[in-house]
């Protein structure tokens, strides 16, 4: 590799040499970056915060292709949208392109890098003058006839495509090929006795395989795979590429432009999918049939993140779900404030009448992880006027498409979940009423019906202060409650004292009009020997005016309990004018109204916990009547959980799989212990008894009712097999259910990764192996497939959260 014209004197690689751009105010404008063959780049440890900074920016715009692309040696040239959909604080942007390069000759399964946001723009023809290029000779894939031996390449996706190439290639000279289909890169040696082609990571060969072949491509020659700046992969061949070469070039083009067409599609159907899913659990919320829980899961499988939480500027996150990095999130709720979450400021020009609380607020991505594995991406939520909130997600930093895309379906359900308030009304929120027609004054029937059909609490006060607002003469309301430690501890008994704790703007929950009066001294008093004594109040109080002198105000309190206990306080602030008499017992039936609500949503959360947690347990009832099948319901609960989310089932289906694992074997407590434990093959009666476990457990559960129905045909049919040869009905193929079919595939991996009375455990390689045996036969062959690109994909699996544990509530 020759080394870069003027600017660049170190060697290749070199990261202290001088091939780091340095501009005359010393700002560093190019980076170093690792790519391993999982396509995650990990960004130089050595550089400087605010060139790590600056590289985000860049990195969203390149995609899985062009991380591949400039590692087999192209000069890959990035170009920013007008307007990208996310911002990068500290990020500064240096112009509207750059080039992303190799930056060291390397065949193993490590590429470096070198992106360079300061370059001029690349021409479509080829490289610039002076760019890096790799050793070698580099050739350009040439028209060719597709010989009769290559054909069938052009219906194979590009794993098999290369392999059924793979003794072509070999005639042809070509001693190594990749292939990407978008997403992943296929690596093939055309040696004899090598692995096959399959997702490059790692790589199999030993050190010195690499070391040969690193010196054959330093002094060889590759075949791009494609157009220029659209290539599709690379050929490593030993002497100059002839026609038999670009005949394969051709034909392995056409398979991968074909998949990398088909993933894209796929891509946008997912993405549709899932919005759909995440659209369905916010209106099961707003009726008040769902937790915020499953707003927030469906959120962090739209976005591919590896988990998620609802953070406020109030202590610890509010709600989580999958695996956190917990000092990377508490690290995240520092851009929880207005200066950092207001966006660019709107273009000269009239205002946009309707723009919502939003319109100056946008999606954040941080960079919080000092390894630069992970990425977090901040979305603020509705909030009104309350102390903001926003979803957070983190994400293994490899490249998705739709971050840099302002066109893609993600963002567009990202920006509606963003305006729509129920999503920061989970635990507490706000959604201010709609315009109606007002009243002379409030009455019990309009305070009523202010709240409408909401289920949610904070969403119900809400509404109902504002009507009483607009009816009642009251400058300001307030739903005010309890910190998790309580008001008491440490407190004095005379809470108008110089310097007693009290409420803080921290714990407003829904709020109407001016609140500022609230935060006085005297009206502090007033709210907390309301919530100390637990009885409504109406006291005048002085609050501070528009010029700093004390002004006379009347407080109309009313504690809110929750499941008899007070949660909060609520309350109307009047000036100068007193309230008129109707005004507290209104306020009270609000009040009430509100907690009602609470105690609802406490008792479906309550209700959701117990019904998880008394399935597990019968469940795990079989294990303790056999020591062999312990630990079984939660591994194959756990493997059945990660397949699901790799194929994106929504939220209720991953509920119902969830469910059928605990219980999937049941119906083995009514099988005697001299069949359930017998050692060596059963006979042709015992074996009629074993398999009726499958309708014991079906009619236990059906009789409960209050088991869904397709979590009893993960019961009943998990024994089912593709060809119509299991049990008990005989169906096969799409007929048996979905959740059936995946869970089957788990179920064996785990009995035979297992020991038994029977046998003792096999290996996972053997396992899989033997799935693959089966696939077609006795289980679902895409499935099996997509169980072993699980089992490839995962190094060590993340422990999936109990979707009711305590620390959610």
């Amino acid at each position: 590799m020759q080394n870069a014209a003027q600017h660049t004197t170190g060697q290749p690689g070199d990261r202290s040499g001088s091939d780091v751009r340095r501009p005359v105010n010393g700002a560093r404008t190019s980076l170093h970056l690792t790519l391993r063959r999982d396509t995650a780049p990990q960004l130089d440890p050595a550089a400087p915060a605010a060139a790590r900074r600056a590289a985000q920016v860049w990195l969203l715009t390149a995609g899985v292709l062009d991380l591949h692309r400039a590692s087999w040696g192209e000069t890959v040239a990035l170009r920013l949208p007008p307007h990208l959909p996310v911002r990068v604080p500290g990020a500064g942007r240096a112009g509207g392109r750059a080039t992303l390069r190799p930056a060291l000759v390397r065949d193993g399964p490590v590429a470096d890098l070198l992106l360079d946001w300061t370059a001029p723009e690349v021409p479509r023809s080829g490289a610039p003058a002076g760019a890096r290029r790799p050793a070698g000779h580099l050739h350009l894939m040439q028209p060719a006839d597709i010989p009769a031996d290559l054909l069938p390449c052009l219906t194979l996706t590009p794993g098999p495509a290369l392999q059924r190439a793979r003794s072509f290639l070999a005639r042809a000279g070509v001693h190594r090929a990749q292939l990407s289909d978008g997403h992943e890169l296929f690596d093939l040696s055309a040696e004899p006795d090598l692995p096959d082609p399959g997702p490059a990571s790692p790589d199999p060969r030993s050190p010195a395989e690499l070391t040969d072949l690193k010196a054959v491509s330093e002094d060889g020659h590759t075949l791009l795979i494609g157009p220029p700046q659209a290539t599709l992969g690379r050929l490593w061949l030993r002497s100059a590429p002839g026609p038999q070469a670009h005949a394969a070039a051709q034909a392995l083009h056409a398979s991968a432009h074909a998949a990398n067409a088909h993933t894209t599609l796929l891509r946008q159907t997912r993405s549709a999918r899932l919005a759909v899913d995440l659209q369905r659990a916010a209106h099961l919320l707003r009726d008040g049939h769902a937790l915020p829980e499953a707003t927030l899961q469906a959120a962090m499988r739209l976005v591919r993140a590896d988990g998620a939480a609802l953070i406020s500027v109030r202590g610890g996150p509010l709600l989580s779900a999958g695996t956190l990095d917990w000092p990377g999130l508490h690290a995240a709720q520092r851009y929880l404030r207005p200066p950092l979450l207001s966006g660019p400021r709107p273009a000269p020009g009239p205002p946009d009448v309707h723009a919502g609380p939003l319109s100056r607020c946008s999606p954040l991505l941080l960079d919080l992880d000092p390894l630069g594995l992970t990425r977090t991406l901040m979305l603020p939520l509705n909030s009104g006027g309350l102390p903001p909130v926003a979803w957070v997600f983190q994400m293994r930093r490899c490249p998705q498409p739709w971050l840099s895309d302002p066109a893609e379906l993600t963002w567009d359900v990202l920006r509606a979940a963003a305006r729509d308030p129920i999503h920061a009304a989970g635990p507490r929120g706000l959604e201010r009423r709609r315009p109606h027609d007002p009243t002379l004054s409030p009455t019990l029937i309009s305070v009523l019906d202010s709240v409408g059909d909401s289920q949610v609490p904070s969403q119900m006060a809400g509404r109902g202060l504002h009507h009483l607002l607009e009816t009642s003469g009251a400058v300001g309301g307030a739903l005010l409650t309890l910190p998790a430690g309580g008001l008491w501890s440490g407190m004095p008994s005379d809470p108008s004292q110089s310097g007693a704790g009290g409420f803080s703007a921290a714990d407003l929950t829904a709020s109407a009009g001016d609140t500022r009066g609230l935060w006085s001294a005297q009206a502090q008093a007033v709210l907390l020997g309301a919530a100390r004594a637990g009885e409504p109040r109406q006291q005048a109080a002085d609050i501070p005016g528009t010029q700093g002198r004390a002004v006379p105000a009347f407080l109309s309190v009313t504690p809110v309990g929750y499941a008899g206990t007070v949660g909060g306080v609520m309350v109307l602030l009047h000036s100068p004018a007193p309230p008129a008499p109707e005004v507290a017992p209104l306020l009270k039936v609000l009040a009430t109204e509100v907690g009602k609500a609470g105690e609802r949503q406490r008792s479906l959360r309550d209700l959701a916990r117990v019904r998880e947690k008394t399935f597990r347990v019968l469940g795990r009832v079989l294990e303790y009547r056999s020591y062999e099948t312990k630990g079984h319901t939660d591994r194959v609960t756990d493997l059945a959980l990660q397949l699901g989310q790799r194929l994106d089932l929504t939220s209720t289906q991953l509920s119902h799989l969830r469910w059928g694992a605990y219980l999937h074997d049941l119906g083995k407590i009514a099988i005697p212990d001299d069949v359930l434990h017998k050692q060596g093959e059963l006979s042709s009666a015992e074996r009629q008894w074993m398999r009726q476990h499958v309708t014991i457990g079906e009619t236990l559960l059906r009789e409960q009712g209050l088991v869904p129905p397709e979590v009893l045909q993960v019961v009943r049919h998990h024994h089912e097999r593709w060809d119509g040869q299991g049990y008990p009905d005989g169906l096969s193929g799409q007929n048996i259910p979905l959740l059936a079919r995946l869970f089957a595939v788990v179920d064996i991996f785990d009995a035979l990764t297992s020991e038994r009375p029977y046998k003792a455990p096999w290996s996972p390689r053997d396992s899989l192996r033997e799935l693959r045996r089966m696939a077609g036969t006795h289980l679902d062959p895409a499935l099996v497939q997509a169980f072993m690109d699980l089992m490839a994909s995962r190094a060590a699996p993340p422990a999936l959260p109990d979707p009711f544990d305590d620390s959610l509530l």
